[in-house]
């Protein structure tokens, strides 16, 4: 079988550089120029700067490159005009596939810049970035008038809760839901509110403020049967499949090798923790 091979732009970099609007880490002008096609409608306006300039003359060994983005940015040239820049000079698209990211770039322009920056702190989110996420949403809220436009407001709020469950902050997780869910009543943002609730409060204090409020006891049994199912789903990721190779080495007997295990994946756990709330 035939294949092809293609020629990689620039050097493969030893460090990462993080667009934080994407919420990915790019090590090569490959990876880069993927990214800017693939996201092409939620890029904003600051995400070419001499940062980025700096990072592809010193790691990438894409010194005329960076040097023309450089002199677009102290003119005031628009993320289009220097996106096409990127991608013209690398030569990683046709010309048809840069013709249509032109033209995704300039209706991006007609979205909101609320709705833009929402959609980086979701990418945020989906990157297991939550403090990151949250300070775009937090930043989106500050400016974003509740009152015009409360489903986007109610929105954000849910997934602020989202973020801070995924961090087991579910005091704080409950508390945007709750706001969440008084802006526009959205039953995901109740239900949500009453699982994080029933997981952080005592059964007494959880049943009381259900009474109080007179939540719908239906969407209560929705909250218990999301509980359920969440306890019953098999555990099915890299970090349970990690620990039944530990628990097979123990059962084997293996004892130097199973602490040795145990140590490699605590560090590695330690790691990627510290990666998710830098």
């Amino acid at each position: 079988m035939a294949c092809e091979m293609y020629l990689c732009i620039g050097t493969l970099s030893t460090t990462p550089y993080f667009l934080s609007g994407l919420g990915v880490n790019v090590y090569s002008m490959d990876e880069l120029c993927y990214y800017l096609c693939v996201n092409a409608y939620i890029l904003d306006n600051d995400l070419i700067d001499t940062r980025l300039c700096d990072y592809m003359r010193d790691n990438l060994g894409m010194a005329p490159l960076a040097s023309k983005l450089r002199r677009m940015i102290r003119e005031g040239r628009t993320l289009g005009e220097m996106v096409t820049t990127i991608l013209i000079d690398t030569n990683y698209c046709t010309d048809e596939e840069i013709a249509r990211i032109k033209q995704i770039l300039v209706d991006n322009a007609s979205l909101s810049f609320a709705a833009k920056r929402k959609l980086r702190g979701d990418n945020l989110l989906r990157a297991n970035k939550y403090p990151r996420a949250i300070e775009e949403y937090q930043y989106v809220l500050s400016v974003l008038d509740r009152e015009e436009e409360p489903e986007l407001y109610s929105s954000i709020l849910h997934n602020v809760g989202c973020a801070y469950a995924m961090m087991f902050l579910l005091d704080k997780a409950a508390d945007y839901f709750k706001q969440a869910y008084d802006t526009d009543a959205s039953r995901e943002s109740l239900v949500l509110y009453l699982v994080c609730l029933r997981l952080s409060a005592s059964k007494e204090e959880y049943d009381r403020i259900v009474v109080r409020n007179g939540y719908d006891e239906r969407v209560a049994l929705e909250a218990v049967r999301v509980m359920t199912s969440a306890r019953e789903a098999p555990i099915d990721t890299p970090y349970s499949d990690i620990m039944r190779q530990i628990l097979e080495l123990n059962d084997a007997g293996r004892v130097t090798e199973f602490y040795a295990a145990v140590d490699t994946a605590l560090e590695d756990w330690k790691q990627e923790y510290r990666r998710t709330m830098s």
